[in-house]
């Protein structure tokens, strides 16, 4: 483990494989920000977490499985977006899908998960929530982006800003479900914010001037699939010629990687998302 205290009381952890896992001390308990990935990791960090005090609750900063897996394995009660909620409940990875992805991630925690569950949020927002806790607010705000229930998370008063995969340090995460557009404007916003810190998705604890380098990655991206539209490739040759650095599904902390053919399934799909959204947006 590699974990941080960045400001009094808010302590991360960037070594999971998966989301980046934070703690925020009150003195009425914890909040938790998104959930580790892999079983073994949720459960030292359960450990981690019950030794700083309890749980009161855990945020989740978009619906994916490296950001929401944990859930089951730890206390507090559950926020999020409603669409969280919703994709959670109704389009959870399927057991077969889990258990396979562990198999290869997470070895010693198929145990783990002999009777997993998704633990889905209980209470939900649409656009906006403030969340007191012990002397400290945590303001919450919806912002479509890497997935179109993306949020981010603002403690003010510590200077301290939760971008979930708005914003990755180490690289660009997947497109598959985002909001291209819409993610590249969340990231020119995010490099304008009052804040001392930026805890990213993925990779290291950054600042806001760090956040132009990630943009300018999205952008030459999307250039990418642009110069391709202008070219007149098909789309499908696009997604088999377009490639982008994967860090995010690589070893971390000495975790084995994704499966190759999943990293490939997700570039795939991304390079298609950026093409289907950038043709719509040319004839708007």
């Amino acid at each position: 483990m590699a974990l941080q205290e960045i400001a009094p009381g808010v302590f991360v952890e960037t070594e999971h494989l998966g989301s980046n896992n934070s703690i925020v001390s009150t003195r009425d308990g914890l909040v938790l920000i998104d959930s580790p990935h892999r079983p073994t990791d949720a459960m030292r960090w359960r450990r981690t977490a019950a030794a700083m005090g309890e749980v009161a609750f855990l945020i989740n900063t978009d619906h994916h499985i490296d950001h929401t897996m944990g859930n089951y394995f730890l206390p507090g009660t559950v926020v999020s977006h409603e669409i969280t909620r919703d994709r959670l409940v109704n389009h959870a990875p399927s057991k077969a899908y889990v258990e396979d992805l562990i198999t290869v991630i997470d070895p010693e925690g198929l145990p783990l998960i002999r009777d997993y569950q998704v633990r889905p949020p209980t209470v939900t927002f649409v656009e906006r929530m403030a969340l007191d806790v012990g002397g400290l607010r945590f303001d919450l705000t919806h912002r479509p982006g890497h997935t179109p229930n993306s949020i981010y998370i603002e403690l003010k008063s510590l200077g301290v800003l939760f971008s979930g995969d708005l914003f990755c340090e180490i690289g660009l995460p997947a497109f598959v479900e985002a909001h291209v557009y819409e993610w590249l404007e969340a990231a020119r916003f995010l490099g304008t914010v009052d804040a001392e810190w930026i805890i990213p998705g993925h990779g290291k604890v950054s600042r806001p001037r760090d956040v132009a380098v990630f943009r300018q990655k999205m952008e030459d991206l999307i250039g990418q699939v642009a110069d391709g539209i202008a070219a007149g490739e098909p789309r499908d040759v696009l997604a088999e010629r377009i490639r982008f650095e994967d860090l995010i599904h690589i070893s971390t902390g000495g975790s084995p990687s994704y499966p190759d053919h999943l990293i490939e399934l997700f570039q795939h799909k991304s390079i298609e998302a950026i093409y289907d959204q950038t043709i719509e947006r040319q004839c708007t």
